[in-house]
Parts: C-alpha cells; sequence; structure tokens
C-alpha cells in the first residue's frame, strides 16, 4: 500500500491551513503592512487630494494605488482618480504630462513618480540620464555638463519647480562662456532661446542649408545668418525668409523693374555683375547680325520694355524706296544680311532677266524704285539705241518696257502697231 505524500497528510494540510489563516488576520490587523515594501510618503499638496493629504494618509490601503491582478486597470488608472487634473495636461503635447505621454517614452506614473522609499521622500525623481528630456522639445545631448564641467542637474535649468523654465536660464549660463556673442546673439534674433533651439543645435553653426530648399552657393556662403535671418525670432521665420533674389537685391535693381523680379534670369550668386541675358527666351529672338549688336543700339538709355519690335524702328526707309514698300522691311530683308535683299512680290519684269538669279534692284533702279534704266545691264550706247530706234520710227525711247515687257529684244517683231 502507497503512503500519501506528507504535505497531503491531514497534519500537513492543517498546517497550511494554519498558515493562510494567520497571514489573514496578519493583514486585516495591520492593513496590508506585512507586504509593504517601505512607508508611503508624507509630502502634503496644496488641498487634499482624494480625501487625504498625502499618500501617508491613506492607512495602509493598498488597493487605493494598486489593482488586483485580474483587473483591466493599471496603476496609473488609480493615480487620476485623485490626481484629476492630469487627464488633461495628458491631452496637451505642450504640457510636460502630454509630451511625455505623447513620445511613448514615459507609460506608468511611477516611472517619475516612485513610492515606498520612506514618509520624508519626494514624490517625484527623475535622472537626468534617463529622463526623455527630447520628449518636451529640447534634447540634453548638448549639455551634459555645466560651464563648470560638472554634470548638469534638473534644479541648474528649472530651479525648484520642474515644470517651470525661465529662458532667462539660458543667458546666465551662456554669458559666463561668451559674453559677446550671446549679446549680439540676442540684439539679431532676441532672447527667446527656445523658439529656435532644441539642444541639437539643430540651427547653429553646423547647420547645413544645403538641406534646405534654398542651398547657399557663390557669394551667399559666406553670408551671416543675420544677413537673411535678421528678424527672425522663431524657426517658423527662419523657414518663411524669401527666397526670391528681388527681396534682398531689389534696392539696387539698376534695371529699374523693367525687368521685372526674377533676376536669376541673367545673374547669378557666383558673380552678381556678371549678368547673362538669353535673348532667345523674349517674343524677339536674335540672329544674324542682330547677335553682334550692342545692346545699347536697340536699347537706347537703359530702357528695355517697350522695346518696338518692328524693322522700321531701327532701319529708317531709304530714300531709294521713296516709300514705295511700306513698313514691312522683313518682306525683302532678313537680319542674316540687309543687302542683299530678296523680292518675293509679283513684279511685272523678270527680276532675273539675262542673269539666271534675281538681279540686285539698284541694277535697274539706280536711284529710285519709282523709275528703272536698262543701261545698268545692257552694254548699250544710248546714242547707238536712239539711232537704231528712230531708223524703226521709235521716237520715245522712256520707255523700254513698253516693247520689251519680257526683256527679249525682238519680242514685238512681225506687230502691226
Amino acid at each position: 500500500m502507497n503512503k500519501p505524500l506528507g504535505c497531503l497528510s491531514s497534519s500537513g494540510l492543517a498546517a497550511a491551513m494554519l498558515v493562510l489563516v494567520s497571514l489573514a488576520v496578519a493583514g486585516l490587523v495591520w492593513g496590508g503592512l506585512l507586504f509593504s515594501p517601505g512607508p508611503l510618503s508624507a509630502q502634503t499638496g496644496d488641498e487634499p487630494l482624494g480625501g487625504v493629504d498625502s499618500h501617508a494618509e491613506t492607512g495602509g490601503r493598498c488597493s487605493a494605488c494598486h489593482v488586483p491582478f485580474w483587473s483591466n486597470e493599471t496603476m496609473s488608472d488609480r493615480c487620476v482618480l485623485c490626481h484629476t487634473d492630469i487627464p488633461a495636461q495628458l491631452g496637451d503635447p505642450t504640457r510636460l504630462h502630454g509630451a511625455l505621454m505623447r513620445s511613448g517614452e514615459m507609460e506608468f506614473c511611477r516611472d517619475c513618480h516612485p513610492e515606498h522609499r520612506g514618509s520624508d521622500a519626494p514624490l517625484t525623481m527623475l535622472d537626468p540620464g534617463t529622463f526623455p528630456h527630447q520628449a518636451t522639445g529640447y534634447s540634453l545631448q548638448g549639455h551634459q555638463q555645466t560651464a563648470g564641467s560638472s554634470p548638469f542637474a534638473c534644479a541648474d535649468c528649472h530651479g525648484e519647480d520642474l515644470t517651470h523654465f525661465d529662458p532667462a536660464s539660458c543667458a546666465g549660463c551662456h554669458r559666463d562662456l561668451d559674453a559677446a556673442h550671446l549679446q549680439a546673439h540676442e540684439t539679431a534674433f532676441g532672447p527667446d532661446c527656445l523658439a529656435c533651439h532644441d539642444g541639437l543645435d539643430t540651427y547653429g553653426a553646423s547647420f547645413d542649408h544645403a538641406q534646405t530648399a534654398f542651398p547657399l552657393a557663390g557669394q551667399h556662403a559666406p553670408l551671416a545668418c543675420t544677413d537673411c535671418h535678421g528678424r527672425a525670432r522663431t524657426v517658423a521665420d527662419l523657414r518663411d525668409a524669401p527666397q526670391d533674389c528681388f527681396t534682398c537685391h531689389g534696392a539696387d535693381d539698376a534695371h529699374a523693374g523693367q525687368f521685372g523680379r526674377d533676376c536669376a534670369a541673367c545673374h547669378t550668386a557666383d558673380d552678381w555683375g556678371q549678368a547673362t541675358f538669353d535673348h532667345s527666351q523674349t517674343a524677339f529672338p536674335l540672329n544674324g547680325v542682330h547677335l553682334e549688336t550692342a545692346c545699347a543700339q536697340c536699347h537706347a538709355g537703359g530702357v528695355y520694355q517697350g522695346t518696338p519690335q518692328d524693322c522700321a524702328a531701327c532701319h529708317e526707309d531709304p530714300p531709294f524706296h521713296r516709300g514705295l514698300l511700306g513698313s514691312e522691311c522683313a518682306s525683302c530683308h532678313d537680319a542674316a544680311a540687309w543687302l542683299p535683299a530678296r523680292y518675293d512680290r509679283a513684279h511685272t519684269f523678270p527680276i532675273n532677266h539675262g542673269e539666271g538669279s534675281p538681279s540686285p534692284c539698284q541694277t535697274c533702279h539706280p536711284d529710285a524704285l519709282s523709275a528703272y534704266t536698262c543701261y545698268g545691264c545692257h552694254e548699250h550706247d544710248p546714242a547707238e539705241i536712239e539711232h537704231k530706234h528712230r531708223e524703226e520710227g521709235i521716237v520715245d525711247l522712256r520707255d523700254c518696257m513698253g516693247c520689251h515687257p519680257t526683256g527679249q529684244e525682238t519680242e514685238n517683231e512681225g506687230d502691226d502697231d
């Protein structure tokens, strides 16, 4: 016959029951202090919360803060039952509790507010080495040591109230480090350091402007920040700095606004004085001999806008034309070379007469287009021509085309007229 285990014997079960009863009685007598890791803090606030002035006044009532293991509640849920102002702060990312909750760095109240450390212990304990200060919008990465080479303590910047920060604290330390720089910096950007600084020196001397929409190049590279951001007082002001040339250079515009505000169309940051202008981007692209023409020949007096684009504005109608061809110079001339000109209009007399290609106008019209002569081309002797024509009974020798409309010598032979 097998013997039962000793713990399952009647005497073993009786002993276990006695222990449980003793623990239950002790718990009732001492209110749970039997399991307490230490006394609660007696630190009092400005007014009672949850009916008590301090945690110590809960009288050992563990359930005021602790939840049973089967509950869906957390200890933090119990905290806000008394500290009723905290939920509103948790929803405000500009408040300390809200910033910590939003960052996910701190999940439980006890992370910063430990208990059972003695009746005189403070309820807030922050370790600068582990506290996620960057969650508040300011990193301590650049503030590891004070000007005296000692580790920073919370009180160095916050004094007695960790939820408050006086911007004057920055000036107090940095004045000891470099008073001249601090004075110049405050004059340029104001005294609100936190408006631009985040503890990581994002907008400090090592700031990489090439990562922005306006990389610094050429003559812009050596400029001081205040040259472009002189009125900035916040990060938003820094980002809102105008990026167009005219805002900075408009006061020195030698063109009096005639070219508009797009300075970069002609100027570069490498050398403002060396300007280039692409005339092909205008309504009047330059070609031919126009490419060699000085700007002042068309833009006299530095006037650019409104410059006429028709030929007649620059090329006055010569006396040779006598106004017979109008002002459409481009119908005969082009920018490749003003002369020779082409004539594409109807011409009663073949302009390629005797040469196989158009003859220059002045071959037949030496003085004016309103009059012509045939002696400029043919090796005629006026006296001989007069004698020959008079033999044929032709007296009027002023209108050769009357008898020779196509330039052929015998074209009217055989006519009875």
